[in-house]
């Protein structure tokens, strides 16, 4: 077994600069005892750039962790990631069949631009996500909501969509089936209003820079414009609640290389930064490391199209068993992920009836074995022949890198005549090579947008635009649809549906997952506040403040 040591890199990596006091000087410049005044200034480094400010649109996490901390919905998480009020002003009216949900809404809620926070804001943003001409890639959020579903087709009109302004500050909701998570959905950032008057003003250019964006949570946004490698958070003075927001300002860089954090960190001009392989090995002892395993996933993704290689099944397989996951987490990433032996990761879902995790019930498949993986390889030889070239897409990141480059050995190694080559580009050209299907096969990152389990099936949808390398399975889909529709109350039937649809993907190589994700991150005791979600943004600075 090789030994394979990891370059220092990051999925997410977030520090906190030390939060010093500037001084506001008096006149005479010799006492500043009476006017002294502590700012609130911190520093953040992210590993990737902004994709967009459209909520609409968003897809990635450090683009959500963005969103959440500028813009706010009904609903947001607390540090111990329990629901509570934000733009709702009071526990949500819930009809006796579950179908009718009426918010109302607080009313000294407003925009940075002064324009209060309506009803109407989340009746607009909600018929984008499902209106056919803004091609949002989250509408399948949203098609639970009555006639949501038909609209995304186009077999109903917008005005039909079951969300309604019922005055100024009350909204009303109405399902087509009940779902007992709805709420926490709404402190997501798809879930976020939009005002229709200033989106419409900026047309395309909406989201663009800071000028053509306004913001209703704690935070604006400054010196940013598409594609910048910085940006800060300011205190939103036009926010309700600014009195409760210490952080008067949050600068942001994009940081590729952790190691470049921690020595800001260790030279005291990071507070908080997170660690990956290596290092996260190194400092897995400091009293000041917090491990966090995620609900998220990292796998390989095929171009199944007709004129790709991968569009043989065979092929699929003799990759997937060539990889070996353990070697994978414990030699190569060394941070505390773990082996995922399917598409639900650990602690997502679990037994109605025993209570048993999903991932204990249904097991591990496509494990690690060189026999099997050539067998697979010397079928598929008798329609692709003795030599295959592929080309693997990864992010540009260190980690995506070294996980793309131990895939490309053992897929050499264990399969003669099959030759990889890695490209590796920033996170954003890759979601749109693979949007695209210019790749071959590539590792992609998924991670939870609520805890219901659809939100992972819908890798493989189908319709949806998650399922880069459309892939296609009639029996697949039809018990996901059952699980959405005729047995979305039922979670006995949900859970058999679920099972099954698993192990169709797995048994056909539909994609190969490789591990579920652990973050790791040093903290500093005088960061406090700072608070990370097991859903949406990875960090919300909200209640942050700097401490002596």
């Amino acid at each position: 077994m090789k030994k394979w040591t990891l370059g220092i890199s990051i999925v997410l990596a977030t520090g906190l600069l030390i939060g010093c006091g500037t001084q506001a000087e008096g006149n005479n410049g010799s006492d500043t005892s009476a006017t002294t005044q502590t700012v609130q200034e911190t520093g953040v480094g992210v590993s990737a750039e902004i994709t967009t400010l459209d909520t609409t649109q968003a897809t990635d996490r450090n683009t959500f962790t963005v969103i959440e901390q500028i813009f706010e919905g009904l609903y947001r998480f607390n540090a111990e990631d329990e629901l509570e009020l934000a733009l709702a002003a009071e526990p949500a009216i819930i009809s006796e069949d579950g179908l009718t949900y009426t918010f109302k809404l607080r009313e000294d809620a407003k925009w940075s631009n002064g324009t209060p926070v309506t009803a109407n804001d989340f009746v607009y943003a909600w018929g984008k996500m499902v209106n056919p001409e803004s091609l949002s890639p989250n509408a399948y959020l949203f098609e639970n909501i009555k006639n949501g579903s038909e609209i995304v087709k186009g077999e109903k009109e917008l005005s039909e969509f079951g969300v309604s302004a019922v005055s100024d500050y009350e909204l009303k909701v109405e399902l087509e089936v009940p779902r007992p998570n709805f709420l926490s959905l709404l402190a997501i950032g798809w879930f976020f209003p939009q005002n229709e008057e200033f989106v419409e003003s900026q047309g395309d250019n909406y989201g663009q820079d800071t000028d053509a964006i306004i913001y209703n949570g704690p935070f604006t946004l400054v010196d940013w414009k598409d594609g910048a490698t910085s940006w800060a958070y300011e205190r939103n003075e036009s926010y309700y609640d600014k009195d409760q927001i210490a952080l008067d300002r949050v600068n942001v860089t994009v940081v590729k290389e952790v190691s470049t954090g921690l020595n800001l960190y260790e030279t005291g001009e990071l507070d908080v930064v997170t660690l990956t392989g290596d290092y996260a090995k190194q400092f897995e002892n400091d009293e000041n490391l917090v491990r966090k395993q995620e609900l998220a996933l990292q796998y390989l993704t095929y171009n199944a199209a007709e004129n790709s290689p991968l569009n043989n099944e065979h092929l699929r397989k003799a990759i997937a068993l060539s990889i070996d996951r353990k070697e994978l987490t414990e030699n190569v990433l060394e941070d505390g992920s773990e082996p995922l032996g399917g598409l639900i990761p650990q602690k997502l879902l679990t037994n109605p009836e025993t209570n048993e995790d999903f991932r204990t019930d249904n097991g591990s498949f496509n494990d690690y074995d060189a026999e099997k993986a050539k067998a697979e390889w010397a079928l598929a030889q008798d329609k692709l022949g003795n030599i295959v070239e592929l080309e693997l897409l990864t992010n540009d990141d260190a980690t995506s890198k070294k996980v793309g480059t131990y895939i490309q050995s053992e897929v050499q190694e264990h399969l003669p005549g099959v030759t990889v080559t890695i490209r590796s580009v920033p996170s954003n050209v890759a979601k749109t090579e693979r949007t695209s299907g210019n790749y071959d096969f590539s590792i992609a990152g998924w991670i939870a947008g609520d805890l219901d389990p659809t939100g992972f099936f819908v890798l493989l949808e189908t319709d949806s635009p998650y399922n880069y390398g459309a892939y296609q399975n009639d029996e697949y889909q039809a018990l996901i649809d059952e699980s959405k529709t005729t047995y979305a109350n039922d979670s006995k039937v949900r859970y058999a549906n679920f099972l099954e649809a698993e192990k169709i993907l797995m048994d056909t190589a539909a994609f190969q997952p490789l591990y579920q994700r652990t973050t790791n991150y040093l903290q500093r005791p005088t960061v406090q506040g700072l608070e990370s979600h097991l859903l949406g943004s990875d960090f919300t600075f909200r209640n942050g403040t700097i401490t002596e």
